[in-house]
């Protein structure tokens, strides 16, 4: 996401109008769901995507079709062979796009700067779109509406006054310990993923940003001392890979309390009966325990650093897209 509204950016600075499409509505089964984007630009290539397939084509071409005096407007797709209107695909659920137009003006680029910055620096945002006239409202940590129990996890459509609220970022960070082979394959992986990714590191040899160039942060400081060096919350997501089964456990023992989103911890079957036993010693419950996702990642059978970055990748992109 941050890829694409970086491109839009800068169309916008060089004086390029954008077309901005965002799904907004879904029922059935549908390629993305609602908050899905993308972005056409005056050369004719696109960033995003909203279904991919025949639905983008369709897309493409009202793009390109479109005059300034169109927008805003919005085009329902029907995903479905057996029923009139549809594009050819077989999804057999429907689909509600908003296509508005991006003026190339100071006001519009002020708003995607204030958007790209938020995503650079993993503050808390959202996104407020009238789909009756495509005004933007930017929603940050210094707006009064971020306090809202409206502003969920969730894209959500109001439709009694046709507004479509979406979250940018909620500010959750991946954590890993450790700073080894899997850890600098993961780091790669999960920042290609839209991940905010922080080092920690005891050792000063594993904490060069040469072996980390994708990290936002590296932290070199002593696993004893996690609390003195960050501070966790419910939003972020934790990955011990240390050196060592105590330094595991270290980790774990400082960081259970804080009840990060996800946890995961490397090893073996074997390990994992040990750490579990450490860990009740420590008086933690039955419960707090089998919270923790270990072995880590989705079983592929990985063996290389790389291979164990994709499984442990997929599985924090499965709990995140759970959450949503």
């Amino acid at each position: 996401m941050k890829a694409m509204y970086e491109k839009i950016l800068s169309h916008l600075k060089g004086k390029n109008d954008v077309i901005l499409l965002t799904l907004y509505k879904t029922s059935g089964s549908t390629p993305r769901k609602a908050g899905a984007k993308m972005a056409y630009f005056c050369d004719g290539t696109t960033a995003g995507t909203v279904g991919g397939g025949a639905i983008e084509f369709e897309c493409t071409k009202l793009c390109e079709k479109a005059v300034a005096n169109d927008f805003p407007f919005s085009k329902d797709f029907t995903l479905n062979n057996a029923e009139a209107g549809n594009i050819g695909m077989v999804c057999g659920g429907s689909a509600s796009i908003f296509f508005q137009l991006l003026k190339a003006d100071k006001k519009t680029i002020s708003l995607f700067e204030r958007v790209y910055s938020c995503l650079e620096r993993n503050e808390k945002a959202y996104l407020k779109t009238s789909l009756n006239n495509g005004e933007i409202k930017f929603i940050g940590a210094e707006n009064e509406d971020n306090k809202s129990d409206i502003l969920g996890k969730s894209p959500t459509l109001y439709e009694e006054k046709n507004l479509f609220f979406e979250p940018l970022s909620f500010g959750s960070t991946v954590y890993i310990f450790g700073g080894g082979h899997v850890s600098q394959a993961l780091c790669k992986m999960l920042s290609f993923t839209d991940f905010y990714v922080v080092i920690y590191e005891d050792n000063e040899k594993f904490c060069e940003k040469s072996l980390f160039p994708n990290a936002k942060k590296i932290i070199s400081a002593d696993f004893l001392k996690i609390n003195e060096n960050i501070s966790i919350t419910e939003n972020d997501y934790c990955v011990v890979l240390t050196r060592g089964h105590k330094s595991d456990n270290d980790v774990l023992k400082q960081i259970m309390s804080k009840h990060p989103s996800y946890l995961g911890v490397i090893g073996s079957k074997k390990k994992v009966v040990f750490m579990k036993d450490y860990l009740k010693s420590c008086g933690f419950t039955e419960n707090e325990i089998e919270k923790i996702h270990s072995p880590i990642g989705i079983p592929i059978n990985a063996v290389t650093p790389s291979e164990i970055a994709v499984s442990i990748t997929a599985e924090l992109i499965k709990h995140r897209n759970i959450l949503l």
